[in-house]
């Protein structure tokens, strides 16, 4: 095997194996984003009991050293990987999109609790309902929902070459992106905003 050889397919074992360890938490996470449709304070409530898990420190260093072994093995194939059929198109385009939603929701997660925010519910939900910052951040969830499961059913058709399984791995992602945006606007009824996280909506998209 030579030299680039190798460092390929070490970039696609750690890619691999990033990706498996994020998906077990975006699956806790989006099952956290559904309890939206119930209300706010049943998300905060399941959010309460799932952060006793992922912000152990040991875990959230294991999760924020998968997003960057994520992000960047994935620009890396974007840019070396030749996309031939659709479903490849599918899988390196949607993994483009989501290298850029880890690297700027990650950030911005970051950003608000170094600013002492408590960044539940509704720092999520103050983008989803203001304006003018709605036109940005509702296509910005919806399609990083969207794009993990197109992410992981043009994966699943690869390795498997199950048509049936994999359409309804996308199905099921485009409905839960939906849903979730539902839920967080409060059924496009919109939701009021404390102050302190419509603040730092206005810092950057006015409203």
């Amino acid at each position: 095997m030579t030299k680039s050889a190798h460092a390929t397919s070490c970039s696609k074992t750690i890619h691999y194996w990033s990706g498996i360890t994020l998906s077990v938490f975006i699956g806790f996470h989006l099952f956290n984003q559904l309890t939206s449709l119930i209300g706010a304070d049943a998300h905060i409530k399941v959010m309460q009991a799932f952060r006793t898990v992922y912000r152990h420190p040991a875990v959230e260093t294991i999760l924020l050293i998968a997003v960057l072994f994520q992000a960047v093995t994935g620009l890396k194939m974007v840019f070396t990987r030749k996309r031939s059929s659709t479903v490849e198109k599918i899988q390196v385009y949607s993994g483009l999109y989501l290298s850029f939603f880890l690297f700027f929701h990650v950030g911005a997660v970051l950003y608000g609790r170094w600013l002492g925010m408590n960044t539940h519910f509704y720092f999520a939900a103050a983008g989803l309902n203001m304006y003018p910052a709605m036109f940005f951040f509702i296509p910005y969830y919806l399609l990083a929902v969207a794009g993990v499961t197109l992410h992981v059913a043009a994966v699943h058709y690869r390795k498997t070459g199950s048509l049936g399984w994999s359409r309804a791995i996308a199905i099921t992602g485009v409905l839960a992106a939906l849903l979730i945006i539902i839920g967080f606007t409060n059924r496009f009824q919109w939701r009021e905003i404390p102050p302190a996280n419509k603040a730092f909506i206005q810092q950057s998209f006015g409203g």
